[in-house]
């Protein structure tokens, strides 16, 4: 899709730079909100495991669609990443700016507390400092070590962020059917983790209801660990599949696949015009 993973190439005081900032704010916001709450109520991180009786769970596709529709939503404006793992990536491999990067994820999570602030406004019986048990606080289930809570996040969101490197950066792109795909990835992982961590994979989606809710503070640098360094490795094994614009990556060797236009002996891009400009 035109403008997946792609930030506009103003510079930092740009208005076309704060519209992006200002989209990842609104769509962490909504991406907590939506993807919070289950068709039945129950947050992403509490629908149990259910060994009879069972009723179908619509939190996978709830989850995955509404991140799917998102990024249809933000992708021309910020480049739709809307997880602070995502953008961590793309700032290892040079597709942003380490100071644009940064306040990316900073608008991520602010708009995760926001989102988790307007569920509690809108969902019944949820308040405020609510503690264990509120609306779309993560943790681990029963039986779940942090050890295995720490690797479930962190190859969950691997498979998220080198998807997302696939449809976006790899060639060929796949279009318009991008954020789709993103959208089914996340629906998958849900799918398989929910039952052990609830399937965060978003440092953003785990932040918001944890500060408003204070549920699980305990975990939650488990979560971002885990997450975060998801993201890195993704974007490090993106490296050598899709090519680099980052100077210290191609500089490393010139095995790398690098980008059309880059100039070797200059040591440089030679498309790119400077720091602030070119893909995310």
């Amino acid at each position: 899709m035109p403008g997946l993973l792609q930030i506009p190439s103003g510079r930092f005081y740009s208005g076309q730079f704060l519209a992006a900032v200002l989209a990842e704010f609104v769509g962490s916001l909504l991406f907590t909100l939506c993807g919070g709450v289950s068709p039945f109520g129950k947050a992403v991180g509490q629908v149990q495991f259910k060994t009879e009786g069972a009723v179908a769970d619509f939190t996978p596709w709830g989850n995955g669609l509404t991140l799917a529709a998102l990024v249809y939503i933000t992708a021309n404006v910020s480049g739709g990443h809307l997880n602070p793992a995502v953008t961590l990536a793309t700032m290892v491999t040079g597709h942003i700016s380490v100071k644009k990067g940064c306040v990316y994820i900073l608008a991520q999570l602010v708009g995760s507390i926001f989102g988790a602030l307007l569920t509690a406004g809108l969902v019944p019986g949820a308040e405020v400092g609510q503690g264990i048990g509120a609306v779309g606080c993560f943790h681990e289930y029963a039986g779940v070590s942090p050890g295995q809570l720490f690797g479930w996040e962190l190859m969950m969101t691997f498979v998220l962020v080198s998807v997302v490197y696939a449809v976006a950066v790899g060639e060929p792109n796949f279009g318009i059917v991008g954020p789709l795909i993103v959208g089914l990835t996340l629906s998958a992982m849900v799918s398989i983790g929910s039952q052990y961590t609830g399937a965060s994979l978003n440092p953003a989606r785990v932040f918001g209801p944890t500060v408003v809710y204070h549920c699980f503070w305990n975990r939650l640098w488990i979560y971002w660990l885990g997450e975060f360094l998801g993201g890195l490795a993704a974007g490090i094994v993106a490296w050598p599949l899709y090519g680099t614009t980052a100077p210290w990556l191609l500089a490393l060797g010139s095995w790398s696949r690098q980008p059309e236009g880059y100039d070797a002996a200059a040591g440089k891009a030679a498309h790119t015009a400077s720091e602030d400009e070119g893909r995310v």
